[in-house]
Formats: structure tokens, C-alpha cells, sequence
């Protein structure tokens, strides 16, 4: 008779890995999140180096940073990837402290967008309506030039009449940026 070869076969409970911070149903959901930590180190690898220096990293994440920068082969970038992935995964720490900054660099990305389509409005309202906005302008930036501005407008509004390029639209949202910062 023959004997399966499963039987008194006990499987030893794994242990999981410190950059598992939940509980994953299959082995899909957990390579799934291997490669969200290896994108992660991917931005990581793209950050500035002022941004890094806000980081502690230990000195081998920074060495295969420092490599993957050097290298231009594609199988070659896929390794050291793959290898920057496992030091995160390793250092989990680091995993929470890099996606706050990065968080904390898209809300600035996004603060600067929203001030800069704000200054733009202020344009085209300035362009559009004239000496109104002009004197709204003047209540608010008691500092700005009204002449150089009115100027400005004028030359914008003739450049849209004749359909030539921005320039003084242009020169109106630098100096409306410059009252700003």
C-alpha cells in the first residue's frame, strides 16, 4: 500500500515581515504591496537632495540610491530597484517617513498651483475689465505702481485686439507675482 505523502506533514506558522502592516488575503495583495514600497523608493531615488537630507537614511539605502542614479542599462535599473525596495521593506520607518514627505511636497506642488491660477484670474480680470480691477488691485496692493500696471493693461488689451503673442499679459503676471512673494 502506498503511503501519501502529505500525511503528519505539519506546516510551520511564517512569520511576517516587518513592513506588513496588515493582514493581506493572498499572495497577490502582498507582491502588490512589494511593489508600491519599490515604486516609493523609485520617487525616493528621484527626490533632491535637500529633501533627502531631511530623511535619516541608513548609509546603504543612500549608496544604491547613489548607484541606481549611475546606472543607464535597463535590466541593471530594474535590480537595483528591486534591491532599494528590499532596504525599505527592511527599514520600515523610513517607508512612513518618505511618504510624508512626499505628501508634504505634493500640498505645497498644489498650494503653488492654486496661488499661481489665482494670479492669473487677477490677470485676465485686470485684462478684461480695466481701471475697476485696477482700483480693487490698489485697495489691496497699496504698494504696486498704478501707472506701470495701467500701461501694462493697455498694451495687453491692444496685443489681444490684434491677436499677437502675450507679452504683456505675460509682464503683468510676473509683476502681480512679485507683489505677492
Amino acid at each position: 500500500m502506498v503511503r501519501p505523502r502529505n500525511v503528519n506533514r505539519a506546516t510551520a506558522p511564517r512569520a511576517k515581515a516587518d513592513w506588513e502592516q496588515e493582514e493581506f488575503d493572498s499572495r497577490t495583495q502582498i507582491k502588490e504591496a512589494a511593489h508600491a514600497v519599490t515604486e516609493l523608493g523609485e520617487q525616493l531615488a528621484e527626490m533632491s537632495p535637500a529633501n533627502l537630507a531631511k530623511l535619516t537614511i541608513p548609509a546603504e539605502l543612500k549608496e544604491a540610491l547613489a548607484t541606481l542614479k549611475r546606472i543607464t542599462k535597463g535590466n541593471a535599473i530594474k535590480r537595483q530597484k528591486s534591491y532599494i525596495g528590499k532596504l525599505l521593506r527592511q527599514n520600515e520607518h523610513l517607508i512612513v517617513e518618505v511618504k510624508a514627505l512626499l505628501d508634504e511636497e505634493e500640498t505645497k506642488r498644489k498650494q503653488q498651483n492654486a496661488h499661481f491660477h489665482r494670479l492669473e484670474k487677477l490677470r485676465d480680470r485686470l485684462i478684461e475689465e480695466g481701471d475697476d480691477a485696477l482700483a480693487e488691485l490698489m485697495q489691496e496692493y497699496p504698494q504696486a505702481d498704478r501707472q506701470h500696471l495701467r500701461q501694462a493693461i493697455r498694451n495687453a488689451q491692444k496685443e489681444q485686439e490684434q491677436n499677437k503673442p502675450p507679452k504683456a499679459s505675460r509682464e503683468i503676471f510676473k509683476y502681480l507675482r512679485g507683489l505677492e512673494w
